[in-house]
């Protein structure tokens, strides 16, 4: 209902504006801007979740800043004597509540895709640079043939870019959404360009602007009013599904189109002896290197983080976090190759446990000071079987993380499979010191599903001699476990060394 009748009342302004006589003009306009749409983005910004009320503070702003201009405009053109509040200091709040009117649409679209950061630069980039080909070769030959001074000419063109750039942003979030208050944001942006494009190309001889132009921009504020008491205003700053951020080999080709196209739209003119303005046209164009520039630094950033989760697949354990038997054996073979390291490399950090640390393996070979520790759960099927595989998964998740404070600086602990786990240590009291960690490890309960359950460990240990394989090292300590496997105890340990 306050939609219908906001509608209606905003709509009758707007339709009967040249109706108004010239000099009473003013009320009508302030009726809109002031009175309607102001109070609708305060609405807005009330109903809106706490923590995602940024685009609606950005709007309350950018129609502060507009609404400055507009009561400027008023006092210069109603006791200033002026024609026209155009090329005053109107010009300055209108270009800047367009600035952050981009913001608002950008802080929009980063609630509604979840920081779909590439999407809006790729419609920014094409957005700005459309517009540039729009100033180049449609406005600038028409406000030159006026005589308009460059000041304003400079004014008018922050202001088309900008709000070329707020409507490409808007178009990539209207596009995957049904929402009506996201599109009727949309077209106020775009009713807003459009106003200052018909502004432009009928400027008279004075430079002044007819005043149906108004009408253009008091529909872009009763749009923007809409969205703002919408009954769904709520749902705008909702979170939705990131939509991919997939930049084929046709989507950069586009790219690179829209990049080149103001540069060879003004070089074209300039060649044909046609107005051109090389050095807006040269802002134009550094303008999206920025956005190039951040566009690809989220690519790489991407990229690196995809590498990375695809290295933590394949070196962790997904159940408990611990580098699986791959990482463990690449970790040993480096320890036990002829060529390793010295003892300042570190390790690659995806294969290293919270104690790890680099290890001079040469010394850990030569003096028999680094061994293997294979251990396996004693008690572990029954408290599978009775509980379920849910509670036989904590448990594990529970002993990799007894485990790993067992281990010492330079150690590594690692999930081998099943309820088999391998210990990696050096120092010459290593096995001693480790295992007694391990035996006080298991006199203590857990709790799994609510219950407490006792488990044994069998441990084999195995030192390293000149010229061991990993298969020999691990072999020796897998036989040692089996070893100690007969005589097992659950709630304790039991140790044999190979």
């Amino acid at each position: 209902m306050l939609l219908r009748c906001y509608a209606v009342a905003t709509g009758l302004l707007v339709a009967t504006y040249l109706a108004w006589p010239y000099e009473l003009r003013q009320w009508p306009f302030l009726a809109v801007t002031l009175g309607a749409v102001l109070p609708a983005v305060v609405l807005a910004l009330r109903r809106a979740p706490a923590g995602a009320r940024a685009p609606w503070w950005l709007m309350l702003v950018a129609l502060v800043l507009y609404n400055a201009g507009n009561v400027v405009w008023v006092v210069l053109t109603t006791t200033g004597g002026r024609a026209t509040g155009d090329g005053s200091v109107a010009d300055l709040f209108f270009t800047v509540g367009g600035v952050v009117v981009l913001g608002a649409a950008i802080a929009l679209v980063r609630h509604r895709g979840r920081g779909d950061a590439g999407g809006v630069i790729d419609s920014v980039i094409t957005a700005v640079a459309i517009g540039g080909v729009l100033w180049d070769a449609v406005l600038l030959p028409a406000l030159t043939a006026r005589h308009v001074p460059d000041g304003r000419q400079a004014s008018l063109f922050v202001v088309v870019l900008v709000i070329t750039g707020t409507l490409g942003a808007m178009l990539r979030v209207s596009s995957s959404t049904r929402s009506a208050p996201v599109r009727l944001f949309t077209a106020g942006v775009a009713l807003t360009l459009a106003g200052n494009v018909a502004s432009s190309l009928t400027l008279d001889a004075n430079g002044v602007r007819p005043d149906w132009t108004n009408m253009v921009f008091l529909a872009a504020y009763a749009a923007l009013g809409c969205a703002a008491v919408h009954p769904s205003v709520a749902a705008v700053v909702a979170q939705g599904q990131a939509p991919a951020d997939d930049l084929s080999r046709a989507r950069l080709t586009f790219l690179g189109v829209m990049l080149a196209l103001p540069p060879l739209v003004g070089g074209v003119r300039a060649i044909l002896n046609l107005p051109t303005d090389g050095i807006l046209v040269a802002l134009s164009s550094a303008s999206l290197i920025p956005l190039v520039m951040v566009r690809i630094a989220r690519l790489s950033a991407q990229r690196r983080r995809a590498e990375q989760a695809l290295h933590r697949l394949a070196t962790r354990d997904i159940l408990t976090g611990l580098p699986n038997r791959a990482a463990c054996l690449a970790r040993l073979a480096s320890l036990l190759a002829p060529s390793s390291p010295p003892a300042s490399a570190s390790p690659p950090p995806a294969l290293s446990s919270p104690a790890l640390s680099p290890i001079d393996s040469s010394a850990a070979r030569d003096t028999g000071e680094l061994a293997v520790l294979f251990c396996d759960l004693d008690g572990f099927k029954p408290v599978n079987d009775r509980l379920g595989h849910a509670a036989g998964d904590e448990l594990l998740v529970a002993v990799a993380d007894r485990l790993r404070t067992c281990v010492r600086d330079g150690d590594l602990v690692s999930r081998f499979g099943g309820d088999e786990f391998v210990l990696l240590c050096t120092g010459a009291d290593a096995v001693p010191a480790v295992s007694a960690r391990i035996a006080e490890l298991a006199a203590h309960p857990f709790t799994v599903a609510g219950e407490q359950v006792r488990i044994g460990l069998s441990v084999g240990a195995a030192r390293a001699r000149p010229g061991d394989t990993t298969d020999e090292l691990l072999g020796r300590a897998d036989q040692a476990m089996y070893e100690a496997k007969k005589s097992k105890t659950v709630g304790a340990l039991t140790l044999v060394n190979a």
